[in-house]
């Protein structure tokens, strides 16, 4: 045997590890190459799985019938209906002369230009407005004020006495009562020097409201056990309510007698609806020069003294009389020689009288306007302006009912007067004036 040769070993020994490695690699790749066949081989002669649905029978539930029949109906639609819209035309129980409207600074042709129609200019508000009725006069208004006298004229005898004003104060309250919640109110109580008003401002036409207004209304003018000759007017008012001493002068105004100043509370509060309930127009004068005070010290002004003092005597006998047969006392100013002597002694020489200015309507109405205007909203001032007072003076109705004796001999100084100034100041402002005379006449004009 051949041995080998020292160049061959000396080759492989010298390259022992790359051989090594060569053969590595070798037996390696032969390796991947079976493993690879193999997967492939394997692969695809895998063969795929199939599945079969098979059917299923499952119960069907047989549908029932309705046990209730359901009838659907259309539902009916109704046309609106329109409301109908009554206008009252205000009718007067006298002829009403023709008036010519004073003419006032910012104003042309007099306080009932640019009035059109309705009751102090209630149309444009249209039937939103309720009406209300005062003994026989319908206004509307949203915010109402009630002026009532208390003096003594307006319980005189010839006129029904204190059972003829026990129904006026019945009467209002009713007329309270008959407002709708929504509408504001208020009443004021005069005399003739004070004047009492029952809210600090309007108010609603609620309940207890009204209440208020039963309340303090009932004691007033009432029959009351030992009452004096003199017990009348606002002092007898019931709880509730303030005395108002406010200044409203204006223009020539010095005083604010009778209804001057709670008219002027109804300026103030900016009511739209304002009824006057009185007996007469009132003096409403201005003294021009003093009076003959000389005369009291001859012949006439003795017999008018001792006239007086005889009077006194002869109303204290009458009360008397009448209280023992329960009727109630005679209504007088037992305090006023005027009144007593021209009660008893009615043909009796009276003292001289002075001259007097006596105020006119107009002047009344430049007053409701100034003081309606100074105490307007501010809000409302800016918007229209001063200097357009023909709105303000359709802003309000002011309406007069006046209680009047029955088959009284007419006077025009008192009566004449009176009948003429309310016609003209509630025609400036598109109101009604009435005259009633005696309780019969205020008994039929209730409702």
């Amino acid at each position: 045997m051949k041995a080998p040769s020292k160049t061959g070993n000396r080759f492989f020994a010298k390259h022992a590890k790359s051989s090594a490695a060569l053969v590595s690699l070798g037996i390696h790749a032969v390796l991947i190459v079976i493993a690879l066949f193999f997967v492939a081989v394997t692969v695809i002669q895998k063969d795929e799985k199939a599945f079969e649905g098979k059917p299923v029978n499952r119960p069907k539930m047989a549908l029932k019938k309705l046990q209730v029949p359901v009838n659907i109906k259309k539902k009916s639609i109704q046309n609106p209906k329109l409301r109908k819209r009554i206008v009252v035309q205000p009718k007067m129980n006298q002829t009403m002369p023709e008036i010519k409207m004073p003419e006032i600074s910012g104003v042309k042709g007099g306080l009932g230009g640019g009035v059109a129609g309705g009751l102090g200019g209630a149309g444009s508000l249209g039937f939103s407005m309720p009406e209300i009725e005062v003994f026989g006069i319908k206004g509307k208004g949203e915010k109402v004020f009630i002026i009532l006298d208390s003096s003594p004229e307006m319980m005189y005898d010839e006129m029904g006495g204190i059972p003829a004003y026990t129904i006026i104060k019945n009467e209002l309250v009713k007329i309270v009562k008959g407002l709708p919640p929504t509408a504001l109110f208020n009443v004021a109580v005069y005399d003739s020097g004070r004047t009492f008003i029952l809210f600090p401002k309007l108010v609603s036409a609620s309940s207890a409201n009204v209440v208020k207004v039963e309340q303090w209304l009932k004691p007033l003018n009432a029959v009351r056990s030992g009452m004096g000759a003199n017990e009348w007017g606002g002092a007898t008012l019931g709880p509730g309510g303030a005395e108002s001493t406010e200044n409203f002068l204006t223009g020539k105004f010095e005083r604010q007698e009778l209804w001057y100043r709670p008219a002027m509370l109804a300026m103030q509060q900016q009511a739209d609806a304002v009824f006057l309930l009185t007996s007469w127009w009132g003096h409403q004068r201005i003294v021009k020069d003093d009076r003959d005070n000389d005369w009291y010290n001859g012949s006439a002004g003795r017999r008018w003294k001792e006239s007086y003092e005889k009077a006194k005597i002869m109303l204290d006998e009458e009360n008397k009389t009448r209280a023992a047969s329960g009727q109630p006392p005679r209504v007088i100013r037992r305090d006023n020689p005027w009144d007593m002597n021209r009660a008893y002694f009615p043909d009796i020489e009276r003292p001289p009288e002075p001259e007097f200015y006596y105020h006119k309507p107009d002047e009344y109405a430049q007053a409701f306007i100034q003081v309606r205007e100074q105490y307007k909203p501010r809000d409302a001032q800016l918007k229209r302006g001063l200097s357009n007072k023909k709105k303000t003076a359709s802003e309000v109705s002011f309406n007069a009912v006046r209680f009047t004796k029955v088959d009284a001999e007419w006077n025009e100084y008192r009566d004449g007067r009176t009948e003429d100034n309310f016609k003209k100041l509630t025609g400036f402002f598109k109101g009604q004036y009435r005259t009633i005379a005696g309780l019969e006449a205020i008994k039929s004009s209730v409702k």
